[in-house]
């Protein structure tokens, strides 16, 4: 029989202990060699091929100490084990919020689901094919010990779930932070932003260019309290409701959508034109933004996706590259300081690549030096 959990309760319960745990100078929390040798192994192997492990892992041992009659090693609330949830559900919805807070540790993964073939099974099974079998059965192992030992005369799961999240706390953090020069000149910040975007990474860099320089033009404006979403740019577009890969809107509760801006970082064809123009009808907006990073495919292209343009029902504003650093030039220092703060801000938030976030620490940290 499948057992809920109150996704409010175990956010607040994570984010408490972690709390806890990070301010304290402790690291035993449980008693049991093999149950912490275990956890450190789990959370501390490196992430390649094993990151699916640590999110189960936490999220199942974070499931017990919210509801002590789940069963451990159970994924799916249709497993025939007394005790079955949705482990998954759990990692997406609270698990993966609470890693972007505090340094996405685990991996960064924005639904740590998507192509697991962890997560294909009901409940963890010691038979089942993996490639990493050893760091597999350690998770198992130690969800197992769990299950059996933890009640009143046991194992109490908050404890674990406190040893669990001292592992993760030992682990580097992956969001990027840098100090950011208060004074750089406009010549010497294009240039860095030109190199920083020669590289594609799947156009999370151009993404999040974009989203800073609206956030610096907001914030000179005296508007700095919209709230600017920026979609993962993994999310395709059929399984997306959102208005584009950017939306702005009046604040936090998303309830009056001000622009809504399309980022293209490899060339466009008509075909990307007209479903923009369709999205931003659907969303009644009079105006939309499609960002061109690399131009259109070919001159045909570009020629038909003009006439679409021209038979829109809304303003339709094509922006190039050039356009979005010229935009920079109005917006004094102060808000080309706020540029680029809030360029790292929207990768860590979109859980952009390490690289994407490592070039941009390198890019404004180099600015720090030539001033």
């Amino acid at each position: 029989m499948s057992k809920e959990i109150d996704y409010k309760k175990a956010e607040r319960l994570l984010r408490e202990v972690w709390q806890e745990v990070s301010n304290s100078d402790d690291s035993r929390y449980v008693n049991d060699n093999i149950l912490r040798q275990g956890l450190h192994q789990v959370f501390a192997a490196d992430k390649y091929g094993t990151r699916t492990f640590k999110y189960i892992l936490l999220t199942n041992v974070l499931a017990k100490a919210v509801n002590p009659e789940i069963n451990a090693l159970a994924l799916k609330d249709n497993s025939d084990l007394d005790g079955s949830f949705n482990s998954g559900g759990l990692a997406t919805d609270v698990v993966t919020d609470w890693e972007k807070d505090n340094g996405e540790r685990l991996g960064g993964s924005n639904e740590p689901r998507t192509n697991s073939i962890y997560y294909r099974q009901a409940e963890l099974n010691t038979d089942y094919e993996v490639r990493n079998k050893d760091l597999y059965q350690t998770m198992i192992r130690v969800l197992s010990d769990l299950e059996e030992q933890s009640g009143s005369d046991g194992i109490d799961p908050v404890n674990v779930l406190r040893q669990a999240l001292y592992e993760i706390s030992q682990l580097e953090s992956t969001t990027v932070s840098y100090r950011n020069p208060p004074d750089v000149s406009y010549l010497a910040l294009v240039d860095v932003v030109r190199e920083y975007l020669t590289e594609s990474n799947t156009g999370e860099r151009l993404a999040a260019v974009t989203a800073g320089i609206l956030d610096a033009q907001y914030f000179f404006a005296g508007r700095g309290d919209v709230y600017i979403k920026v979609d993962h740019v993994n999310v395709a577009d059929e399984n997306s409701k959102a208005a584009g890969d950017i939306e702005i809107f009046e604040s936090e509760a998303e309830e009056i959508l001000l622009q809504a801006i399309e980022v293209k970082d490899k060339p466009a064809v008509k075909a990307d034109i007209q479903h923009s123009i369709t999205t931003g009808r659907r969303h009644e907006l009079d105006e939309y933004l499609f960002v061109l990073g690399q131009g259109f495919q070919s001159a045909t292209e570009s020629e038909r996706a003009l006439e679409a343009i021209a038979d829109a029902e809304i303003e339709f504003i094509l922006i190039t590259p050039e356009d979005l650093y010229s935009s920079l030039k109005f917006q004094r220092r102060a808000g080309r300081r706020r540029f680029r703060e809030s360029v790292g801000e929207f990768l860590n938030d979109m859980r952009a690549q390490e690289d994407s976030k490592a070039s941009w620490k390198n890019a404004i940290e180099s600015l720090a030096v030539e001033n």
